[in-house]
C-alpha cells in the first residue's frame, strides 16, 4: 500500500474542484461535436458482455472488440454503466465516443514490472479521427493508487499521437507517484506505408475537467511535447506534479506545439501548476488564462531554450522558444508549506524557511523534497524566448513576489545548502534504503 505522509484532501475542497466539470466546450473550441445522440448506442455490458467484477478480472478484449464493432458501423456512442472495471491496451477508433458514466472507476489491469496505457488515441497507418473519452454527468475515476513509484513500471491514462479532432473530458485520476504523465501528447514516427502524414500529432482537441491525485512530482496530470489546435480547460493537480507541463523536448521530428489555449489552471501541495520548457522545440502560441496555486513551489516556473553539449555541433539542431505572444495571465499564488520542492532549487529556498525543508518519502527517486513555497513566476527564459506575464498576484509571501528572474547557473547543492540540518542526514538515509530495494540492472555483456 502506497502511503501519502502529508495528510488526507478534505472531500468539500475536492467538490469544489469538480463542481468546475460541468462545463462544455466552447462555441469556438477546436473541437468540433460529430457525435450523435440520436445515432448507435450500446451498453458494454448489455451488449458486450462486461461486468461489475469489482476489477477482478481483464476485460480488455471485450472493450477493444465493442469499440471496434461500432467503428466498423461508421461509429456511435459505447455507455459504460457505473460500475468497478479492469482493462488497460484501449486503442480508441475513429468515430467511436466512449461514456462513462459518472463514479464509475477503473482499475488497470497492470501486471507487476510492466508497462502500460489505458488509452491510446493513436492510428497506425491512418490517423483517427472524431473521437472522445468523456464521463457522463460527471467525472469518472482511474485509480492506481496502490502502485507507487517502482523500478521498471510506467503507466499513462491516455497516450495520444495520431488522432484529429478528439474530445476528453471528466476524469479523476487517482495516482501514487508513478512513473510517467497521466495524459501525454506527443508525436508519432514516420511509417512505411502511412497515409495523411500531416496528422503526425494530436490535431483539433478539447481536454478539460480533469482532476489528479499524488502524481509524480516529476511528470505530473499532462504533458504536452507536441500538438495543434488544442484546447484545455479546468486542469488540477493535487499532491504532486504539475498539471499543465509544456516540455516540449521529447515530440521528435514532428515535435513542437502550436495554437494552444488553456484556462483555469490549479495546483495545491505540488511543484507548480504550470511549467513551459521549450528545450530544442521552435513551439508556436500559447496562450493560458488563470493559474491558481496552494502552497506550491511556483505557480508558474518558465525554462530557457537550450542544446544539449552533445549536439552543438548539428547546425540544425538550435535551441527552442515559445512564438512571440506567448501569454499567461491572472496569475494567482497563495504561500503554503507543503510545497513540492526539487533538490535542484533547495538553493532558491529563503534562508529563514530551510528548516522548514523535509523529506517527501513517496518520492523514491528523492529528486524532490517538502516545504516552503519559494515563489510566484520564476522567468528563467534567459532571453531564449520573451514571454507576456500579466496580472500577478499572491498571498503571504515575503520573498520572490511577482517574476522572479531565474538562472540554473546560481544554483548550488543540496548538499551544501542543508549542512547541518537534521533532514539532509535523514534525506541520505531514505535515498540508500530505497536504492537497496531498488532491482539490480544486469552488467552481463552480451557475447559476440
Amino acid at each position: 500500500m502506497h502511503l501519502i505522509n502529508y495528510g488526507i484532501i478534505p472531500m468539500k475542497r475536492i467538490l469544489i474542484i469538480l463542481a468546475m466539470l460541468a462545463v462544455i466546450p466552447s462555441v469556438n473550441a477546436a473541437y468540433k461535436e460529430t457525435m450523435d445522440p440520436n445515432g448507435l448506442t450500446k451498453n458494454l455490458k448489455k451488449d458486450f458482455g462486461m461486468v461489475d467484477d469489482n476489477a477482478k478480472s481483464d476485460q480488455s478484449e471485450k472493450l477493444q472488440e465493442a469499440i471496434d464493432a461500432v467503428s466498423k458501423k461508421g461509429g456511435g456512442r459505447l455507455i459504460l454503466p457505473k460500475g468497478t472495471y479492469s482493462f488497460t491496451g484501449i486503442t480508441m477508433k475513429s468515430d467511436v465516443h466512449l461514456m462513462i458514466e459518472k463514479d464509475t472507476v477503473i482499475k488497470p489491469w497492470w501486471p507487476a514490472n510492466t508497462k502500460t496505457q489505458l488509452f491510446s488515441l493513436n492510428g497506425d497507418l491512418e490517423h483517427i479521427e472524431n473521437v472522445s473519452i468523456r464521463g457522463v454527468d460527471g467525472p469518472f475515476i482511474v485509480d492506481y493508487s496502490n502502485r507507487g513509484s517502482i523500478a521498471g513500471e510506467s503507466i499513462r491514462t491516455v497516450n495520444c499521437r495520431r488522432v484529429k479532432n478528439f474530445l476528453i473530458s471528466d476524469m479523476t485520476i487517482k495516482d501514487s507517484y508513478t512513473t510517467y504523465c497521466a495524459l501525454s501528447f506527443t508525436s508519432a514516427k514516420n511509417k512505411n506505408g502511412m497515409t495523411n502524414t500531416d496528422v503526425m500529432v494530436p490535431t483539433d482537441g478539447w481536454v478539460g475537467n480533469l482532476l489528479c491525485t499524488d502524481s509524480s512530482p516529476g511528470y505530473g496530470l499532462l504533458q504536452m511535447h507536441a500538438g495543434r489546435r488544442i484546447d484545455f480547460e479546468n486542469l488540477s493537480s493535487i499532491g504532486g506534479g504539475p498539471a499543465f507541463r509544456l516540455e516540449t523536448g521529447g515530440g521528435g521530428e514532428h515535435g513542437g506545439i502550436h495554437d494552444i489555449t488553456a484556462k483555469n489552471i490549479y495546483c495545491e501541495n505540488g511543484a507548480q501548476a504550470v511549467l513551459m520548457g521549450p528545450h530544442t522545440s521552435q513551439n508556436g502560441l500559447v496562450m493560458i488564462d488563470g493559474v491558481t496555486v496552494k502552497s506550491c513551489s511556483w505557480a508558474v516556473t518558465m525554462g530557457p531554450g537550450f542544446v544539449e553539449e552533445k549536439n552543438k555541433s548539428n547546425p540544425d539542431i538550435k535551441r527552442g522558444c515559445f512564438a512571440d505572444g506567448s501569454t499567461v495571465k491572472n496569475i494567482h499564488a497563495i504561500f503554503g508549506t507543503n510545497a513540492c520542492i526539487s533538490t535542484k532549487s533547495i538553493s532558491s529556498v529563503p534562508k529563514e524557511y530551510l528548516k522548514l525543508i523535509r523529506v517527501d518519502k513517496p518520492d523514491r527517486k528523492q529528486k524532490r523534497v517538502r516545504g516552503p513555497s519559494i515563489g510566484v513566476v520564476s522567468d528563467g527564459t534567459q532571453g531564449s524566448w520573451l514571454p507576456v506575464i500579466e496580472n500577478v498576484t499572491q498571498e503571504g509571501f515575503k520573498h520572490n513576489k511577482g517574476v522572479t528572474k531565474t538562472s540554473r547557473d546560481n544554483r548550488s547543492s543540496m548538499e551544501k545548502v542543508l549542512k547541518g540540518l537534521p533532514v539532509l542526514e535523514e534525506f541520505e538515509a531514505l535515498k540508500k534504503e530505497y536504492a537497496a530495494a531498488s532491482p539490480k540492472k544486469s552488467s552481463k555483456k552480451k557475447k559476440h
